[in-house]
């Protein structure tokens, strides 16, 4: 009964339902089985798997539905890789992202990406001979640890993250849809190891936008 109602939440949100207003903007829960919308780089390993049975009275864990994006691979100087998805939306009336990372033994960390449209074009220009730099676009970023098994709930203050291209955007966080802007233009999560080499892997879940 739990994954009906959290099914049919999702279709509500999917759907903007006229008059109807919620507190936060599902980014993605993997319910579906596939994670279609979300690309990968680097030497990152990608799937949504089944969860496994929660232990014990566990409510995040509960919360977490039957799938979720299972993230792995080896590290090259702490850097794995990373996963990324396009979303072009206003993220002006919420002030914080909330996320669920499943811990594996490993160590390790997620580095979190924002990107915000300075130039109203709807579009995010990079540089590939400067690491995929933005040229004109802020890059907003902050980092979690990934703890051993059980289920860690994030959730994170817009304010936590740190301008990462000073005098590439205009340095002020503005993820609204003003004047032609695509807001909220992509969100990258990075795959970082604790040591230069070793595997690293955890799980992601119920990404979302709230207050």
């Amino acid at each position: 009964m739990k994954n009906i109602w959290l099914s049919l939440i999702c279709l509500l949100l999917a759907a903007g339902v006229a008059g109807a207003e919620f507190s936060f903007y599902l980014i993605d829960n993997f319910e579906s089985g596939r994670a279609d919308r979300w690309y990968k780089f680097g030497n990152v390993q990608m799937s949504v798997t089944q969860n496994p049975s929660a232990e014990g009275k566990d409510i995040i864990a509960d919360s977490c539905g039957e799938y979720s994006l299972k993230l792995k691979g080896g590290a090259t100087n702490w850097y794995v890789g990373g996963v990324g998805t396009d979303l072009q939306i206003d993220a002006s009336p919420f002030t914080r992202l909330q996320l669920d990372v499943c811990g594996s033994g490993t160590g390790g960390k997620l580095r979190i990406e924002l990107f915000d449209d300075d130039n109203n074009n709807k579009i995010l220009e990079q540089d590939p001979a400067q690491d995929w730099k933005p040229l004109k676009d802020d890059k907003w970023t902050v980092e979690v640890p990934i703890y051993g098994a059980g289920v860690t709930r994030y959730s994170i203050p817009f304010t936590a993250f740190k301008l990462d291209n000073p005098g590439c955007g205009d340095g002020i966080w503005n993820p609204d849809t003003k004047n032609g802007s695509g807001g909220l233009l992509k969100m990258q999560i990075i795959l970082l190891a604790d040591k230069q080499k070793g595997e690293v892997e955890a799980g992601i879940d119920n990404i979302i936008l709230t207050y």
